[in-house]
């Protein structure tokens, strides 16, 4: 063969394997362009969706703090300040007494349901500024729920029963149930009860609303807890314990100004009645 014609299928042979390879390169840069592209995206998106977790839970801290420090200090007074002397008073101050603390465990729950109803609970568990947060509070959540506290049936109740009168079928029917217990599903409607009456409030109700509207929306969900209070075993609640060392947790969690937590020498200091599990490094 002619050595020229050699020499054009060498140069034709090598100009289409310049152009098959230049054809793979650029689809191989595209492919790459577009893949750093799409994590450039997703990264953004990652990054406005906790930033968008960690603003909701700033707007909201405030109330639940509040509402946390409130449920915790009703919490001691149950099983440090003698409550229970209060609930043998008049049968008015009794039933304050009783719908002052179950007020306190549905507003929490209420301002959880708030919470929650604003942003996603996976975005919430799992953005870095808001995880650990989210993790006290789940934590809570079952701690109200699990059966592995205060398993003894309740017994000797104080006469006078639950500031709601709850027939003695439904009693009967509670009585082997542990105490202080409240099933998730009892937790998310308590929570959206105290959003008010439409049940899409961004605050939660006032205790002069809890207590007149009480035996008609209330008491269903929350008589088993108010007849526990009544019990004389009530302050030595491992439940009780539990939460109240939890709340004191979340507190330090969520008191950004030290409003209601401090640092000495190092120390995290929770309120007055944080539990000392609570501080325990």
């Amino acid at each position: 063969m002619d050595a020229g014609i050699i020499a054009a299928l060498i140069t034709s042979v090598a100009s289409v394997v310049v152009s098959v390879g230049a054809s793979v390169w650029t689809r191989r840069q595209g492919v790459e362009l577009e893949r750093m592209r799409f994590e450039s995206e997703r990264s953004a998106r990652d990054h406005e969706k906790r930033s968008a977790a960690k603003a909701e839970l700033d707007r909201y801290r405030e109330p639940l703090l509040l509402a946390v420090v409130d449920l915790g200090a009703r919490l001691h007074t149950i099983r440090e300040r003698g409550l229970q002397g209060y609930l043998g008073s008049t049968q008015r101050r009794g039933r304050l007494a009783v719908l002052g603390t179950v007020h306190c465990v549905a507003r929490y729950l209420g301002t959880l349901e708030i919470l929650y109803s604003r942003l996603a609970l996976l975005r919430f568990d799992s953005a870095t500024d808001t995880r650990l947060v989210a993790a006290l509070l789940a934590d809570i959540g079952r701690a109200f729920s699990s059966q592995l506290y205060d398993e003894d049936p309740l017994s000797g109740a104080q006469e006078g029963g639950p500031p709601a009168g709850a027939s003695s079928l439904r009693k009967a029917e509670r009585a082997g149930e542990p105490r202080f217990m409240l099933w998730r599903e009892e937790q998310r409607a308590i929570g959206e009860l105290m959003r008010g009456p439409d049940g899409t409030g961004t605050v939660c109700v006032g205790f002069a609303y809890f207590h007149d509207s009480y035996d008609e929306l209330f008491a269903s969900w929350l008589d088993p807890f108010a007849e526990a209070l009544r019990a004389p075993s009530a302050p030595d609640s491992e439940r009780l314990a539990r939460l109240q060392t939890l709340l004191a947790l979340l507190v330090t969690q969520l008191d950004e100004d030290g409003g209601y937590s401090l640092t000495v020498d190092g120390t995290t200091v929770a309120p007055e009645w944080a539990t000392p599990a609570a501080l325990a490094p």
